[in-house]
């Protein structure tokens, strides 16, 4: 039996891990640590596992791995104490707030013999999968651009705190399609340029912009990023990609699995997803990564790369120039 704990519900994520967990054969929940005792004891008892409200409580239960889903200010201190138990990590994306704490998390747990993951998500969704096989059967020669795009709906609570988010739609979104094509091109990002606002919502965080950026390889790529979908749009999330290459031109839809449901009792329409969104796949490569006592990708290293570029973008956009992206080079 494999036995995986939760820090917090605090991400809107948790709850979708969780559901893919309790699904996998051989798996024990062993409980939800969270400080919001309401949040945390609610969730605990419909998942049925037990509640702790001492996070080193849950740590110290012969834990085979945690799953991390607090806001992206406290990954560190969490990923940190995990390790000191010796307990490999899951954390939410972005990995951190900073290079500074991203590095820190790093070198603990190598410290302690432990691995972190990464959750992006986007790597075991089906369409961004089969676009990887299909750029790296030569279909499309090599590639040369990338346009992407990733909108969403605003979020509340603490992803409007600066101080505990980072920043706004730009650390929330860009990190997903960095990641992309950074996996898509086996190349790391060269330079930034970036123009980002407080456009749609006024919440005091940027809420939309695109990032310009030049991979060592020489492709070029963008990432539209926004949470620019109403609250009335039929569905939350969109990531998309058009891959232009020698040979051919490939476009990707993330989240084309969908039904359009008409009710006419509420006036309203939405898009049903179905098939696996990537929540799935993740979970399942963490607790096989646990039961191996050996990480996989989305690592600490893919984890460290994605939150480089939001960085460099932030940089740019407060300079209107050109950056170049700092790079950890301790891996």
């Amino acid at each position: 039996m494999t036995r995986i704990g939760m820090i917090s519900f605090e991400h809107m994520h948790a709850l979708s891990y969780a559901q893919s967990l309790v699904q996998i054969p051989n798996v024990e929940l062993v409980g939800i640590y969270d400080d919001d005792f309401y949040r945390g004891s609610t969730l605990s008892s419909e998942l049925n596992t037990r509640y702790f409200d001492d996070v080193d409580a849950l740590l110290a239960s012969n834990l085979d791995g945690v799953i991390i889903c607090t806001n992206n200010k406290d990954h560190e201190p969490m990923v940190i104490k995990a390790s000191e138990y010796k307990v490999p990590s899951l954390v939410e994306k972005p990995f951190a707030v900073s290079l500074e704490a991203a590095e820190n998390m790093i070198s603990v747990a190598k410290q302690h013999g432990v691995f972190v993951m990464n959750a992006l998500p986007m790597r075991f969704n089906p369409s961004i999968m089969n676009g990887k096989e299909v750029i790296d059967s030569g279909a499309i020669g090599e590639i040369v651009s990338i346009v992407s795009q990733n909108h969403g709906k605003i979020p509340d609570g603490w992803f409007l705190d600066k101080e505990k988010a980072g920043g706004g739609a730009m650390i929330d979104h860009t990190v997903h399609l960095a990641d992309i094509i950074r996996w898509y091109t086996g190349s790391e990002f060269k330079t930034v340029y970036c123009e980002s606002g407080e456009l749609l919502h006024n919440k005091g965080v940027e809420d939309t912009g695109i990032v310009f950026t030049e991979l060592e390889n020489g492709v070029l790529a963008t990432i539209d990023f926004s949470w620019a979908h109403h609250k009335n749009y039929p569905i939350w999330p969109q990531v998309d990609l058009e891959i232009i290459g020698t040979k051919g031109v490939l476009n990707i839809k993330g989240f084309a699995q969908k039904h359009h449901v008409v009710n006419p009792l509420t006036d309203s329409v939405t898009f049903d997803l179905f098939g696996e969104s990537g929540d799935e796949g993740l979970v399942k490569a963490f607790v096989e990564a646990c039961r191996n006592k050996e990480g996989i990708h989305p690592n600490d290293i893919d984890g460290i790369r994605s939150t480089e570029l939001a960085i460099a973008a932030y940089e740019s956009s407060a300079s209107h120039e050109v950056v170049k992206v700092e790079r950890y080079e301790k891996a």
